[in-house]
């Protein structure tokens, strides 16, 4: 049912027509303009109600498997978006005690090589176990700054 303000725009604006329109072709009004509508809408696992009145005629136990289904499927989107948040939560930790291990790695390997006497590869196992470290330092100045 159309607001009264939007009642008034309406007659306003017919009232303009009629006026403008020569007197053999006037149109009277009347009655007011109504609109009426039903709409439903249905999404999910679930058939509307109606559809599960008909499973119930084809097979008395489709509408209860139907909703067992329908249990199962909200289960596992839960159990989905719980793995997906722990994902979410262990990832980065695993990576910052791996980028550390290979740092404290090139540490030692390090310490070792130049031990024995083995400058060159001293300074490349040093080099090797700080970039990743470097690597992901500047990879965090570049996400703060986003």
């Amino acid at each position: 049912m159309p607001s009264g303000k939007t009642n008034k725009r309406l007659r306003k604006f017919m009232a303009n027509q009629i006026q403008e329109k020569p007197k053999n072709q006037q149109v009277a009004m009347a009655q007011e303009p109504t609109m009426a509508g039903i709409m439903e809408a249905y999404s999910g696992p679930l058939p509307d109600p109606a559809m599960l009145v008909k499973y119930r005629d084809a097979g008395p136990d489709f509408p209860e498997r139907i909703m067992r289904m329908a249990e199962n499927h909200c289960k596992a989107d839960i159990t989905t978006k719980n793995r997906i948040s722990l994902a979410n939560l262990i990832i980065p930790i695993i990576g910052q005690l791996f980028t550390f291990g290979l740092g404290a790695g090139g540490i030692v390997a390090c310490i070792y090589l130049a031990k024995l006497g083995f400058t060159g590869a001293a300074i490349s196992a040093i080099a090797g176990g700080f970039s990743p470290m470097i690597i992901n330092a500047f990879r965090g100045l570049r996400q703060n700054r986003n």
